[in-house]
């Protein structure tokens, strides 16, 4: 358990949006993290970035197919 895992279950937080830098990478384990913890997820095309275009776009397949994850647009984000 992690001090933010913590604070979102204080908040009643149960949806996240992840945006950021290296979708293959840092975008991608942050979904598997949430997804593990029960939390849903969405990320926008538009909120990240990727080093590698082809690894970017396996990477948010991976997420919506395995992970049940939102791929959305920034301006389709539900808060």
């Amino acid at each position: 358990m992690t001090p933010l895992e913590y604070l979102l279950g204080q908040r009643g937080i149960e949806h996240l949006v992840l945006t950021g830098q290296v979708t293959e990478q840092c975008i991608l384990y942050s979904a598997l993290d949430a997804y593990v913890r029960h939390y849903g997820v969405s990320v926008p095309r538009d909120g990240v970035a990727h080093i590698h275009e082809r690894l970017a776009n396996a990477a948010l397949e991976m997420m919506e197919r395995n992970m049940d994850a939102e791929i959305t647009s920034c301006t389709e984000v539900r808060l």
